[in-house]
Formats: structure tokens, C-alpha cells, sequence
């Protein structure tokens, strides 16, 4: 992946997840994404970063995340999925998750 590609991708998941990303952990603080630059988001690079993620394409929008070994398919309705399979499981779901930000 291109710095480029990651900048791209992660831009679209800095739209979805507004200026915080709120971590439910007692141990883990916040991700402030207001005073990062795109190049300093690491959603392409850490669970930390990505499950949030998930979890708001899943609650929030209520759409489904599947996650199986390296692929990663996310279903609007019967007809519309976004998947990607990857070189390993991170990368098949910010692929999928950011080829379903960007259809938006």
C-alpha cells in the first residue's frame, strides 16, 4: 500500500468517525483526530484504530461486518456488499471498509 492509498483511505474513516475516536477501555485513552494529519492516522496500521471502525458501520449504521481469516465483507442489503480479501486480516478490512466509505 502507497502512502498515498493509506492517506486516501483513512481521510474517509476520519469523515465517518469525527474529530475522536472514543475508546470503551479503561486502559486505553481516546484518539484524538482533530489535531492528527491524515499521514499520522494509523486505521491501515492498528486494531486499535480500526475496530472502532467496525463497530460504528455496525451499530451506527447497522450493517454487517463479517471478518474470516483474510477477507472481509461488509453487506448492506441483499444486493450491496463491499469485501476485499487481503494480504493478511488488517488489511482485508480497511480495504473493505474503505471501498465501502468510499460508494458513500
Amino acid at each position: 500500500m502507497t502512502q498515498e492509498e493509506a492517506n486516501n483511505g483513512n481521510r474517509l474513516i476520519e469523515n465517518l468517525m469525527g474529530s475522536t475516536i472514543k475508546i470503551d477501555q479503561e486502559d486505553v485513552k481516546d484518539i484524538p483526530l482533530a489535531f492528527l494529519a491524515v499521514e499520522d492516522m494509523k486505521f491501515h496500521e492498528s486494531w486499535k484504530w480500526l475496530m472502532p471502525v467496525v463497530i460504528k458501520i455496525e451499530e451506527d449504521r447497522g450493517h454487517s461486518v463479517l471478518i474470516e481469516k483474510n477477507l472481509c465483507r461488509i453487506t448492506i442489503d441483499e444486493d450491496t456488499s463491499y469485501e476485499h480479501e487481503g494480504e493478511d486480516k488488517l488489511d482485508a478490512v480497511w480495504r473493505a471498509v474503505t471501498k465501502y466509505l468510499d460508494a458513500e
